[in-house]
């Protein structure tokens, strides 16, 4: 296959899967496409060096995430102004599409160090096996284990102390009625 090829069939089947990791690392939609795409043009130029007889997304996913920290470091020079304001409101589309539990959760493992916030979208929202995560980021397995069990452990305590908060305030609600 050539590479224009092989790297259409990676566009279609992984895009979706980087951006969400991708986003995950800069909590920005624009800047999650872009470092996608530099990830994809950097794959590019080096689909030489890449073994096709393994799965290409823990390979890919090292480029990106490599991108996202690149970014970080280049943007500590940058000052950014906000010429335009942040929407107020939320569109309709918007508002339909999004369940307030999902996004708990998401807002949750946004607030994860990033230490623990890589290995458990790649482990649970990217199924990648703890073996797979080890050489995506460059650690030993033993490592990635022991970040997913502390993210998790976290994670629990943040959402048992959000419902306990929620079932506080709805308690003190029928009290007042």
């Amino acid at each position: 296959m050539e590479r224009e090829e092989r790297l259409k069939a990676w566009m279609l089947q992984y895009t979706n899967r980087l951006y969400r990791l991708a986003y995950t690392l800069t909590r920005n939609k624009a800047e999650a496409d872009d470092r996608v795409q530099d990830g994809y043009i950097k794959a590019f130029y080096a689909m030489e060096s890449f073994d096709s007889a393994r799965d290409p997304f823990p390979w890919l996913a090292r480029i990106v995430i490599n991108e996202c920290k690149m970014a970080k470091r280049r943007s500590f020079r940058e000052i950014v102004m906000d010429l335009l304001p942040e929407r107020s409101v939320a569109s309709t589309e918007e508002a339909v599409l999004r369940s307030a539990t999902r996004e708990e959760i998401y807002d949750v493992i946004l607030r994860l160090p990033q230490t623990m916030r890589i290995p458990i979208v790649l482990y649970y929202f990217e199924e990648l096996s703890v073996q797979q995560i080890a050489e995506v980021i460059g650690t030993p397995a033993g490592t990635v284990k022991s970040r997913l069990a502390r993210g998790r452990e976290k994670l629990n305590r943040w959402l048992e102390e959000a419902e306990r908060n929620e079932r506080a305030t709805d308690s003190e609600c029928k009290t007042i009625v």
